[in-house]
């Protein structure tokens, strides 16, 4: 009995490993009370071991609240003497424009995985910065609670 519950304890563990096996890097920024102010640009740093491609993905999480059916951000990728060797603005569609149905995962809270570098090869190895600014009319964005961003090896 005792040789069946450990065996289960081993697939367990080995699964759960396995799910995020390619993942190098993930950090969340959390909004003080869901608000994003347009002067708040978190700041996500990690380090590059190797010269094999990265996947970038952001993340974002809004409610079922937010007032605009997409959101504009530009990230900013920087290296270790903080010079910019990367950035874009990019447009993401957090509701249907026809139906105003909720795109992402969630029921109340919505999370939006965005592929912004799929297959990027650093220059070198080294720690790296990434900055994701908001770009909206508003100062202060309403119902995002988080940002953040995920480094991962890329599939070949």
């Amino acid at each position: 009995m005792r040789r069946v519950q450990w065996l289960c304890l081993l697939v367990l563990v080995v699964t759960l490993s396995a799910c995020d096996r390619h993942k190098i890097y993930e950090e969340v920024y959390d909004f003080e009370a869901a608000v994003w102010n347009m002067d708040t640009i978190p700041e996500f740093e990690f380090k590059i071991d190797d010269n094999q491609p990265k996947r970038i993905l952001l993340n974002v999480r809004n409610s079922i609240d937010f007032k605009s059916q997409n959101l504009y951000l530009t990230y900013y990728l920087l290296n270790e003497q903080g010079t910019e060797i990367k950035s874009e603005l990019i447009n993401i569609q957090l509701f249907d424009p026809i139906t105003g149905k909720p795109s992402g995962k969630g029921n109340s809270i919505f999370q939006h995985e965005v592929e912004i570098l799929p297959a990027y090869t650093f220059p070198k190895t080294g720690t790296y910065k990434i900055k994701v600014a908001q770009y909206m009319r508003e100062a202060n964005l309403e119902e995002v609670p988080s940002v953040g961003i995920r480094v991962e090896e890329a599939s070949n």
